[in-house]
């Protein structure tokens, strides 16, 4: 059997493109199999029309979401761990998937993940600038403007999600 592998980074702000590129993928004959690091590993198959989910593990567990009602409804778990990555032929769709694919619920999804990751990036700030407090050396400078960029990066990215979503607070 053919395999093919694939360097792509996705970000925690585009879990939306990850999606949409295996889904992609999967219309060109080529099914995912796993990924690490960037790294995608595909396996050649039958070109099909099949939609892929990528859910954070703990936000599912959180609301009450568990890994068997997915598989229970004919979703396939091919990747657990921080995220889950599910998958189903958009041929065997059912009315009720439509609540695992909502907007709403999407945003949630993404909601929570960047309010975790923000607030790591800012904790590291406050470390970073009571460590450099007295000696303003070239690299304090250095690591201010990487956090600057990380942070106006989620910032760009929530308004861009909450664009997408079309949600309302």
């Amino acid at each position: 059997m053919n395999s093919r592998v694939e360097f792509r980074i996705f970000t925690i702000v585009d879990l939306d493109k990850e999606e949409e590129y295996l889904h992609e993928m999967h219309l060109k004959g080529w099914r995912y199999r796993t990924s690490c690091f960037g790294l995608f590993y595909f396996e050649q198959g039958q070109p099909d029309d099949v939609i892929y989910r990528i859910y954070d593990s703990r936000f599912l567990k959180k609301y009450k979401h568990e890994l068997q009602d997915f598989r229970d409804r004919g979703w396939e778990l091919i990747g657990a761990g921080s995220c889950s990555i599910l998958r189903k032929s958009s041929s065997d769709l059912l009315p009720e998937d439509q609540v695992y694919m909502s907007k709403g619920l999407k945003w949630e999804v993404m909601r929570s993940r960047l309010r975790s990751c923000t607030a790591t990036f800012l904790g590291g700030l406050v470390v970073c600038m009571s460590s450099f407090r007295e000696d303003l050396s070239m690299s304090f400078f250095l690591i201010f403007v990487l956090y600057a960029f990380l942070i106006s990066y989620l910032i760009h990215g929530y308004f861009r999600l909450k664009r997408k979503y079309r949600v309302d607070e």
